[in-house]
This record gives C-alpha cells, sequence and structure tokens, in this order.
C-alpha cells in the first residue's frame, strides 16, 4: 500500500511527498529534546569532574594531621603568632564551625582580627568529613569528633590557653 501512495504522489504532483504528521513530529521534538539534555548533563558531569580534579589538586591552606590510630587525617590550621607582645604564650581562638565549614564564615572575622590585632593567634579545623578532612568510620558522635580533634591538636603541638567560638551544630 505504501509503495502505491509513493508511486501514486509522483504521478500526480513529480515527486514524493515528504510531510509528516503531527505525531511524527512531535516524536521527532521529543526525541531532539531528550538528546540535547542528556548531551547537557554530559557536559556538566564533565565539568564537574574538572572542578573536582583540580581541586584535589591545590594543596589545603593548613597541615593534615593523622587521627584515630591512623585511621583518617582532619586538617588543622593556625595563623598569627605564638607570644604575644610581652613574650608571653598567646591566647588562642580556635573556631568550631557550624553546618558549615569555617572557611566559609567565620575565617574572614579571625583574619581580620588578627591584622587588626584583636587577636594574636587562631586555629580552625574541619571536622571529619568536612572541607579539608577526610571522612571518620561511621557512625561519628560528637564525642569522637572532639577526640579526634584532641589529638590532632596534640600532633600539631599546639596547646591552651585556648578561647572556644563556635556556631551552630559546632556550639
Amino acid at each position: 500500500m505504501e509503495y502505491g501512495k509513493v508511486e501514486e504522489e509522483e504521478r500526480l504532483t513529480g515527486r514524493r511527498e515528504t510531510r509528516r504528521s503531527l505525531k511524527e513530529w512531535l516524536s521527532v521534538f521529543a526525541v531532539t529534546i531528550i538528546l540535547m539534555v542528556f548531551i547537557a548533563l554530559t557536559v556538566l558531569f564533565t565539568g564537574n569532574l574538572i572542578i573536582r580534579a583540580r581541586d584535589l589538586s591545590l594543596a589545603p591552606p593548613g597541615t593534615r594531621y593523622f587521627v584515630d590510630g591512623q585511621k583518617y587525617e582532619v586538617h588543622i590550621f593556625c595563623l598569627g603568632d605564638v607570644t604575644n607582645s610581652r613574650g608571653e604564650k598567646a591566647t588562642t581562638v580556635l573556631l568550631e564551625g557550624g553546618e558549615n565549614t569555617v572557611e566559609s564564615g567565620l575565617e574572614g572575622w579571625a583574619r581580620d582580627a588578627v591584622k587588626n590585632k584583636t587577636i594574636n593567634r587562631y586555629c580552625y579545623w574541619d571536622r571529619p568529613g568536612m572541607g579539608f578532612s577526610e571522612n571518620a568510620p561511621s557512625p561519628l558522635s560528637a564525642g569522637m569528633a572532639v577526640d579526634a580533634l584532641s589529638e590532632a591538636l596534640s600532633r600539631a603541638d599546639e596547646s591552651g590557653p585556648w578561647i572556644l567560638v563556635s556556631h551552630g551544630v559546632g556550639g
């Protein structure tokens, strides 16, 4: 039947009819949209992988220390003088982040405070699984996080006196 239709169209119009039905056009349109979505996803996933690879090549601003029997590393960063202007051991402000890392909130305040001599020194750490720290074995409790911080500060040869500044979950 299709062959007869094509032959009749050529006989009457001199060419084969190439019109498509609405259903055919809608299916072509749907396939084109789906293909564009897959191409966009591929481009976005590739960009994400490139950015992650670049981030992994950057060194963290502080140092990472093994804790909990060499199971994982946590990141600690300190800035400022260990001694104050009188030559005494300076009080260190220890920053603990809330739901986000310290870098995204409190660090700007602390860096400005060191710059204008409001505080002599500050340190912050990234809890396990956040920022530059590795993931801890599950489940991680608040007590285990405190133990990890204590061990990391000990390995970094950081000792008090401390002033703890925290917010949110970190409080």
